[in-house]
């Protein structure tokens, strides 16, 4: 593999859990939580991390959270999407000077609009991690509206029982949930290729209409493998079970294969020929991220059709 295509991937087992990503926390126990980077800093300060890929259209990172934690109540200029891969989130939302909860468990996606506050917890009894995805390549600090350096008593409070359903309505415009998504198959070389979309638009499937990029989980079977093809967008793929090979062309036509294990990510440059195969012994699952609202289930599917 040449340096510039092992500079594309990021392996889970070369990077480590920062527990000072986030300098506000400093001091605040009950705070606690640690980020690994991927793609760009996400809602940390640290732009200087060179364990980490450059952004493009979105960043990429894992949220560590112990039970018992939790973080305030804050708000971005850009959206960012929750993706939980173990554990149990309790998520809240804030509404004028109110708050709404909602547990998000694993294979939920929550999908936090630009300036609506929300903050989430681990009221569970394992540890929770998500991959946090920002449709920004720079910094994104938050704004707080409950941090505990500014209010020793939270000025928010719980939803009134009249107004609960209503602020819960607005959450699912923006909520999908693993039960809900619907599997899009495709008979691909040596098996099958199947994609469920999440952030999507509806045309396509998603249960949450994108503004910036759009996320699926996909799967390939064993033996399986998608044809070649390239976006005019920048991707993503992190593995979440299983092993994936993604295979790049140079423009003569050679390939250069990366083996993703779990929690392992492969960042795709735009124009850039490539395929995924599954040469394991298991079916693999893992996230795609693709760096425009347009995209589709099955991307290459579009784009070979097109040659």
């Amino acid at each position: 593999m040449s340096n510039a295509d092992q500079a594309r991937i990021g392996r889970y087992l070369e990077k480590s859990w920062d527990w000072d990503a986030f300098p506000a926390n400093t001091g605040y126990p009950e705070l606690e939580r640690a980020q690994m980077r991927y793609i760009g800093a996400g809602g940390s300060p640290k732009t200087d991390d060179r364990s980490t890929l450059p952004p493009g259209a979105f960043t990429c990172s894992l949220i560590f959270q112990e039970p018992g934690r939790k973080a305030s109540t804050h708000h971005h200029r850009i959206e960012e999407l929750f993706f939980v891969h173990r554990g149990n989130l309790t998520m809240s939302w804030q509404f004028g000077d109110e708050v709404v909860d909602f547990v998000v468990g694993p294979g939920d996606a929550v999908l936090n609009p630009t300036s609506r506050p929300h903050g989430f917890r681990n009221e569970g009894t394992e540890d929770c991690v998500m991959q946090i995805m920002v449709a920004t390549a720079a910094p994104m600090n938050p704004t707080y509206t409950d941090h505990p350096a500014e209010h020793s008593v939270s000025p928010l409070r719980p939803a009134a029982p009249e107004k609960r359903a209503e602020y819960l309505q607005e959450v699912e415009r923006y909520l999908s949930r693993a039960s809900a998504v619907v599997p899009q198959v495709a008979q691909v070389e040596g098996g099958t290729f199947t994609a469920s979309p999440y952030v999507m638009s509806a045309a396509s499937g998603g249960l949450v209409a994108p503004t910036h990029f759009t996320y699926a989980v996909d799967t390939l079977t064993r033996g399986a493998a998608t044809p070649a093809y390239a976006l005019a967008v920048e991707e993503a793929f992190m593995v979440l079970d299983g092993v994936l090979d993604v295979e790049t062309f140079d423009a003569a036509g050679n390939a250069t294969v990366a083996r993703l294990g779990a929690r392992d990510l492969a960042l795709i440059a735009p124009g850039t020929k490539h395929r995924l195969v599954n040469r394991d012994a298991a079916t693999v699952r893992f996230g795609a991220i693709a760096g425009s609202k347009d995209a589709v289930p099955i991307a290459w599917r579009e784009a070979v059709a097109a040659r």
